[in-house]
This record gives C-alpha cells, sequence and structure tokens, in this order.
C-alpha cells in the first residue's frame, strides 16, 4: 500500500510540475504576442498617424502664415491711406467713436437733465 502512495505521490507532483511548466509557457507567449502587437501599433503610428499629424501642422503654419501676411498687408494700406487723407482718417476715427459709444450704451450726456 505504501508504494501505491507513493506512485499516486509521484504522479500528482508530475503533473503539478506539467501544469507549472505549462503555465509557464502560456505566459512567456502572451508576453511574446503583445510585444508584437506594440510593435505593430508603434508601427501603425509610425506610419500613418505621425505623418497625419505632421500634415495638420504644416496645415495650420500655412494657415496662420497667410493670416499673418493679410494682416500685415490691410495694416500697411491703411496707415498709407491715413498718410494721404488724414483728415478723413480723423473724421471717420470720430464717428466710430460716436457710433460705439451710442451703441454700448449709457447716458451721453455730461448734465443731468433736471434742472
Amino acid at each position: 500500500m505504501g508504494s501505491a502512495a507513493n506512485d499516486f505521490s509521484d504522479d500528482a507532483r508530475k503533473l503539478r510540475d506539467q501544469a507549472a511548466a505549462s503555465a509557464d509557457r502560456l505566459q512567456e507567449d502572451a508576453r511574446e504576442e503583445l510585444a508584437k502587437l506594440r510593435a505593430q501599433v508603434e508601427r501603425l503610428m509610425q506610419e500613418r498617424v505621425t505623418p497625419a499629424l505632421a500634415g495638420a501642422a504644416d496645415q495650420v503654419q500655412s494657415y496662420a502664415n497667410r493670416a499673418r501676411d493679410t494682416i500685415e498687408h490691410q495694416a500697411d494700406a491703411l496707415s498709407e491711406t491715413v498718410r494721404e487723407r488724414p483728415i478723413v482718417a480723423v473724421v471717420v476715427a470720430a464717428l466710430g467713436g460716436y457710433l460705439l459709444g451710442r451703441l454700448m450704451g449709457g447716458n451721453t450726456y455730461v448734465y443731468s437733465r433736471d434742472r
């Protein structure tokens, strides 16, 4: 009877060792698959996403440069107009200020009406 118990114990030990070895192999295989997937994702990011972002950044930079050029051109044109017609520029600025003041509301009278 002792021999059968020893055989059973040896078989159980072997099964436990085989199960542990199988679990280790599965764990290593899972790590390898994760590493492969990670490498694929990184490659896809470099191939597709990074160029798309670079293209978008270039386009935004182009829009910003065009907007800056347009603003500079308009400012130069306005400066030239003011130099050519200073009286008209002062009248337009005064009229614009008056209209802006009226639109912003509030009483424009300096003295109260209760006299």
